[in-house]
């Protein structure tokens, strides 16, 4: 089967953040014909908008600059030939979770989706429906975005709640009816920055400050660091 061709948009605030990615991104396969766009300095919304106004051919597919990819990963999403399919993909802070989502609760607010777990992906691999997911790795057919119009990508506040990127889109497809599968058997790496601080707790007793990049601190359990990280589960 031939493939067509189509647009890889790196959304970025600095392509030299993480050197493992442009590696991984020299030695990804790829169509003849694919072309790249390289949005730098933007917030993600609007580098992704952007990154699709200036699309070529039949198919966008979108990533990160945190993220690390094996060689097959892009052609292994388009051999599936769905409307919209994503890589599974890690949360980069604790929770560990995976970044796909069931559709929002009864009650709840339409983009508030709630989590899957790791042991309810189904053991069997293949190709599975979810209702969101993170864009990272994430393929787009062009008749898809034609269908739900531009802006794609949006931030803000709706009836006093935050709404992500990747939350404003994906609800964009279900309310479009427009069906969004993860592919079980293909897989990104999501890049977790961290570094380890000593830290002393107010009953005085020493532990291990775990901080993620800009966005939180865990601390370790009391005897965690001696035990050796496998020995915590969280």
């Amino acid at each position: 089967m031939t493939q067509s061709s189509g647009t890889i948009v790196v959304a970025s605030g600095d392509l030299a953040r993480y050197p493992g990615f442009t590696v991984s991104l020299l030695h990804l396969l790829r169509p003849h014909g694919t072309e790249w766009r390289f949005q730098v300095g933007l917030n993600v919304a609007a580098s992704l908008n952007q990154g699709i106004r200036d699309m070529a051919g039949d198919w966008v597919w979108i990533m990160g600059d945190d993220h690390i990819l094996l060689p097959d990963t892009l052609v292994r999403l388009l051999v599936h030939e769905v409307d919209v399919v994503v890589p599974v993909c890690v949360r980069r802070t604790p929770p560990f979770i995976p970044v796909i989502f069931h559709e929002p609760l009864p009650g709840d607010p339409k983009w508030k989706f709630p989590p899957w777990k790791w042991s309810q992906l189904p053991k069997e691999g293949g190709l599975h429906r979810i209702y969101a997911a993170g864009s990272a790795g994430m393929l787009i057919r062009r008749h898809v975005l034609e269908k739900i119009g531009d802006p794609w990508f949006e931030v803000g506040q709706q009836d006093s709640q935050q709404l992500n990127e990747d939350s404003y889109f994906c609800t964009k497809l279900a309310h479009a009816g427009i069906m969004l599968h993860v592919d079980l058997d293909t897989w990104i790496g999501h890049v977790t920055p961290s570094v380890l601080w000593p830290a002393k707790r107010p009953d005085g007793q020493w532990t291990v400050e775990i901080k993620y990049d800009r966005y939180m601190t865990m601390q370790l359990p009391l005897g965690a660091a001696e035990k050796g990280w496998g020995n915590y589960a969280g």
